[in-house]
């Protein structure tokens, strides 16, 4: 007789009913911890390249080199300016002083679109990207290129 007890009070867990409710009161545990867990402040991005942007590091060439700062003994900063003016600062000196150009949804043959940005005195136009105050260059037109990150200096 407590087996026949065990074993009906064993099976009452198992009916659909039972089955719905304990999943349903899990779906809701799961839904509520994703809400409460959202962190809703975003961080202050700016998309915009006017500034000040300190050298990180590039990667790339034949022989796929990281060089970074200290890898390579000196800084590197670039200035853009409201104006389109731009400066490029190699070990705190000026190396290039002219203007930018940015050409926005640029496509290439191979069906890829870009942000460039053309720089007198650079050589060629580079892809970029900025997220989170953070600036990354491309070199698109070189096979063997290099990418640079660049950090905004505030």
């Amino acid at each position: 007789m407590l087996y026949r007890l065990g074993l009906s009070a064993r099976n009452e867990l198992y009916k659909p009913y039972n089955v719905m409710k304990y999943f349903s009161l899990l779906l809701v545990v799961m839904v509520y911890c994703s809400v409460s867990s959202c962190n809703k402040e975003k961080l202050p991005t700016s998309d915009s390249i006017v500034g000040e942007w300190r050298w990180v590091k590039s990667v790339g060439g034949i022989g796929g080199f990281t060089l970074t700062p200290k890898t390579e003994g000196f800084t590197q900063k670039w200035v853009f300016n409201a104006d389109s003016t731009c400066k490029f600062y190699h070990k705190d000196t000026v190396a290039i002083n002219g203007k930018f150009s940015i050409k926005r949804n640029y496509k290439t043959s191979a069906g890829e679109t870009f942000d460039l940005i053309n720089t007198t005195g650079s050589g060629s136009d580079q892809a970029f990207v900025i997220r989170n105050d953070s600036l990354f260059f491309r070199d698109i037109f070189i096979s063997d290129g290099f990418g640079s990150t660049y950090v905004r200096i505030k």
